[in-house]
């Protein structure tokens, strides 16, 4: 679906979809489901009444698909984590950058102001005149995050750079994946560490 096409959908009923969306992939534990099971998904929700009931309303069957997969879906990672720009119906009030910076650097950590960003999550920190540059997300993207440091580095030499894990009680790192993880930071000389939040507007946070 293209923007002209989105436009056609009044705003308060593109407001109802994402909700339902976002309220059905928190229950279906979207970001652990396999492809197999997303493509399947995909195809219930534009059937759903609450869903594809009121986009098929402004337009085809395959565009309202192809809406819900490149857009609300595409964003759900991010708006999980307060960032994008369907962050407001995310459901996690995740962790701030400036919790994760005083969790990986201390209490006494500033976070440098400007610095935030996303693709992948990260700001910049100082202490003690010292720069570390941080980045965050859940395992799955640690690549994502090791390379983003690693890039950084390149070009601030002088730097720091710290890597945060995000897991949540329902879903922590095992021990295995935490070994290889350690590997990982051994060889790239960057540190990892773990910050556990439970996914829920009023849970709080979990270091380790």
């Amino acid at each position: 679906m293209n923007a002209s096409q989105s436009r056609r959908v009044p705003r308060d009923q593109i407001e109802s979809v994402v909700k339902a969306l976002y309220a059905a992939a928190d229950r279906l534990d979207w970001e652990h489901l396999p492809p197999s099971a997303r493509t399947n998904q995909y195809d219930e929700w534009v059937t759903d009444t609450e869903i594809g009931g009121v986009l098929t309303k402004y337009m085809s069957v395959e565009n309202a698909r192809s809406w819900i997969k490149d857009g609300p879906m595409k964003e759900y990672g991010r708006a999980r984590l307060g960032a994008g720009r369907y962050a407001r119906f995310g459901s996690s009030t995740g962790p701030t950058p400036r919790q994760l910076v005083a969790h990986a650097l201390g209490n006494d950590a500033v976070t440098v102001d400007g610095s935030v960003g996303i693709k992948p999550f990260h700001c910049l920190a100082t202490i003690d005149g010292a720069t570390t540059y941080l980045a965050w997300d859940s395992a799955k993207n640690l690549r994502h995050l090791i390379w983003a440091s690693i890039d950084y580095l390149a070009d601030h030499p002088s730097n720091a750079a710290c890597v945060i894990v995000l897991e949540s009680m329902e879903r922590p790192t095992t021990q295995a994946e935490r070994r290889r993880h350690a590997r990982i930071a051994e060889r790239c000389s960057i540190p990892i560490k773990y910050y556990r939040a439970a996914q829920r507007p009023s849970g709080s946070g979990e270091k380790s």
